[in-house]
């Protein structure tokens, strides 16, 4: 651990400890009607929700007033707020990866975590991210499909957890719990921009909810939202004069989402529930600017590629207790996710037809349906749950216009297709499908007072690759009425996604040959197999999580885990082959997904909450949260392959911040409530032309008023990034797309961003 995480661990171990007589009995009348009910987490264990600071792994939990003063209308920036070790890039100029944000925990996967909605699984995104980005080779769920206003807390537990849910949690898993009953009717407004003077958004959202009999409710929520770009993009030298030709920042976007939770009594003690979302995105991104070929009669052009975004879930299901006492849920799960590509402003330099600026490039779509049948069943100090999966996948690659992929004819120098995003050819088309069926079950043993132990077993079984069986054990003791130690070690597994399988891209250009063919390949395209590919295997993982929790009273707490995670077999996507066979000598080079390395990752996660309730002047509340990761390549994976690239390596092992501290205060007296989150981003690496960059670590400031009328309006202003923080050019870098001097003068990976102070203000009225 660095000096910083060893300063900031025994500054908090040393803390002050309170009296031991601190309790209702001799607290203030104020004090007491301030004191909040325990925040209790579903997520961990299949048998009951169980309070976040007793859990035998670690848990967090993400309150909707917590999101509401953030002035947060994004999850993936939300949980970048609230999470050390949470990272969430800005990208530009990568195609997809502008328009589906990348997320990870830890500095591992992002297909390593596993999302939730409501305990039930949620379907990944279509997009494979296959440019040079955090993520590169990885699909996951897309968070910004979520609905913000339906949301009621986020809890994200870290640990290791396929003998629970399966396949993704390696890392993490994050369960979102949408509002049930006793919510309030809500309806807020935001608006706000950038320091720069552009970035300006508008978003509004809205909550309904009814009342049934026998504690029933319909919830209804809508998320509204309209983004405008930032432009960070540095000096374009191949125009005269030099201009900022490219835009380098944060895309145009508009989207609009609906949510639904329900739950209506039935006969007895059965009753029906049913919650969804719909989700509708355009965002607009572009690629590098294409200077004027002046020999052709080509046109300088900026290509804008847009991304229309399609994706919904909706879960149906029946849940009662039996005669004998016996918890059970019979649910179905049915998720889509459609990514639609079209291209502006472009063309196509081989289809002879100046004219032609517009292409439909095809779409991406994944659907998953799952169906699950659990029983529960508690005693005094025994709970044991079980259950049954069944869940299967489709991944479809559907081609565009032959305008977007096509090459009429050879153009010398210039790449077939359309310029900035070359379209889905029938070649790349696809329409796979697997399933797989699941066996598991959870027991919890309290042998004492003072010693609980949980152990977990899952068997599932893929059509595609075969079966895993995984376990988990859990440990909590009891040392004292504050002090509680915790334990965990598991065994995981992440089956390769369809997309990992299926996906290909391909694009055209003038080379020696004639018409030469170079992108992705499936593994299972002759052209790939004949250069080593193979069935792509599961990625094995072992996670151990030791750790404790110390609370001297229910306004203090203090946690420290340990954990340690070993990838086996981690899925990759390869370098760039030179083809030499002669069986395809119009193909020049190839990329396939392998199964390329072995990793670990290990760290520590130190929190610190305190509140400090004023008899007469409200409550203060801090929570210090710091991050401490090294993600390593150990070895090579079964497929001996390109682990040891420098690019790869330095994007898994330096690419993301070592180290990540996040402070939030919060102080609250009768209307008023003001907040001020200070974080802090560690230096991270990338790797340009065989050479590492090392970028420098960030401090940034948020802060958030609100005042609360008598009426029900809330009024509050506040902003992100307060001090400007933005990253550091390339140090010695110079060149005419990237570089201190160049187009793009920052690195793709910042984990802040680089467009800057975010000003807004902000309504809110509780009906």
């Amino acid at each position: 651990m660095t000096k910083l995480g060893i300063l900031l661990a025994c500054n908090l171990l040393t803390l002050p400890i309170l009296s031991a007589e601190d309790n209702l009995y001799t607290k203030s009348m104020e004090s007491i009607l301030s004191t909040e009910s325990e925040l209790k987490a579903q997520v961990g264990s299949r048998t009951n929700a169980v309070n976040y600071l007793e859990s035998n792994t670690p848990i967090d939990v993400i309150t909707q007033e917590q999101i509401a003063r953030s002035g947060m209308t994004s999850l993936p920036d939300i949980l970048r707020y609230f999470v050390a070790g949470f990272n969430a890039p800005e990208t530009s100029i990568a195609d997809g990866s502008d328009h589906v944000r990348t997320i990870t925990l830890r500095g591992m996967s992002p297909d390593q975590i596993l999302v939730l909605i409501n305990g039930k699984r949620l379907h990944t995104s279509s997009l494979l991210h296959v440019n040079g980005t955090i993520g590169r080779g990885s699909s996951h769920a897309d968070l910004d499909t979520i609905p913000l206003a339906m949301i009621e807390k986020i809890e994200i537990m870290r640990d290791g957890a396929s003998a629970q849910y399966g396949s993704d949690a390696i890392s993490a898993v994050i369960n979102i719990i949408f509002k049930g009953i006793g919510n309030d009717t809500k309806a807020g407004l935001l608006y706000g921009g950038r320091k720069a003077g552009d970035g300006h958004q508008i978003a509004g959202n809205a909550f309904a909810t009814i009342a049934l009999p026998y504690d029933g409710f319909v919830n209804f929520s809508i998320d509204a939202k309209g983004q405008e770009q930032t432009q960070r993009a540095g000096l374009d030298r191949r125009v005269s004069p030099p201009a900022a030709t490219t835009h380098v920042g944060i895309p145009d976007s508009d989207s609009l989402t609906m949510g639904l939770n329900a739950e209506v009594a039935g006969a007895e003690t059965t009753s029906f529930y049913l919650d969804g979302f719909l989700h509708h995105r355009n965002s607009r991104a572009g690629a590098f600017y294409r200077p004027e070929i002046t020999a052709e009669g080509f046109p300088g052009f900026l290509p804008i590629i847009n991304a229309d975004i399609l994706d919904y879930a909706v879960t149906a299901g029946v849940k009662g207790v039996s005669d004998a006492d016996i918890t059970w849920d019979l649910s179905n799960t049915y998720g889509l996710n459609r990514i639609h590509y079209t291209v502006e402003d472009s063309l196509n330099y081989t289809q002879g037809d100046p004219q032609l600026r517009s292409f439909d490039n095809g779409s991406l779509q994944f659907t998953q349906n799952t169906v699950n049948f659990d029983i529960t069943q508690r005693r005094s100090n025994y709970k044991f749950s079980a259950g049954a999966e069944y869940r299967y996948e489709n991944y479809k690659i559907l081609a565009g216009e032959q305008a977007s992929y096509a090459d009429y004819g050879v153009v010398s120098g210039v790449t077939a297709g359309t310029q900035g995003f070359a379209g889905y050819s029938p070649y790349n088309a696809v329409n796979e499908s697997r399933s797989s069926y699941a066996l598991y079950a959870d027991s919890v043993f309290d042998l004492d007072e003072r010693f609980n132990v949980e152990i977990l077993v899952r068997y599932e079984e893929y059509s595609d690759f075969g079966e895993s069986t995984n376990a988990k054990v859990a440990l909590t003791y009891q040392v004292s009425p504050s002090l509680m130690l915790r334990s965990s070690g598991s065994t995981g597994f992440r089956a390769p996604s369809l997309s990992q399988s299926y996906y290909s891209q391909t694009s055209s250009f003038a080379g020696a040959n004639g018409i030469d063919t170079q992108g992705t390949f499936r593994v299972d395209d002759p052209i790939a197999e004949a250069l080593g590919a193979k069935p792509l295997k599961s990625e094995r993982s072992k996670n151990i999580t030791l750790g404790g929790v110390y609370q001297h009273d229910s306004d203090t707490a203090l946690t420290v885990d340990f954990f340690y995670v070993e990838v086996n077999d981690r899925i990759m996507l390869s370098d760039d082959i030179n083809n030499t066979s002669a069986l395809w000598p119009n193909v020049s080079k190839v990329r396939f997904f392998i199964n390329a390395a072995h990793t670990s990752t290990h760290g520590v996660d130190i929190k610190f909450n305190k509140s400090y309730p004023f008899e007469r002047f409200g409550m203060f509340k801090t929570g210090l949260w710091y991050n401490y990761n090294i993600n390593k390549i150990s070895g090579n994976g079964s497929d001996n392959s390109s682990a040891d690239d420098a690019t790869q390596k330095i994007r898994i092992e330096k690419g993301q911040p070592r180290h990540a501290l996040r402070w939030l205060n919060n102080y609250s007296y009768r209307g008023l409530d003001a907040t001020a989150n200070i974080s802090y981003f560690g230096s991270y690496s990338q790797m340009v032309d065989a050479k590492e960059y090392v970028f420098d670590p960030m401090w940034t400031l948020d802060a958030d008023i609100a005042y609360r009328f008598d009426s029900g309006l809330t009024i509050a202003v506040g902003g992100h990034n307060l001090f400007d923080a933005v990253p550091n050019k390339w140090d010695g870098l110079s060149g005419t797309l990237y570089g201190y001097d160049g187009i793009k003068p920052y690195s793709r990976y910042s984990p802040n961003g680089y467009s800057g102070t975010f000003y807004y203000l902000r309504a809110e009225m509780t009906f």
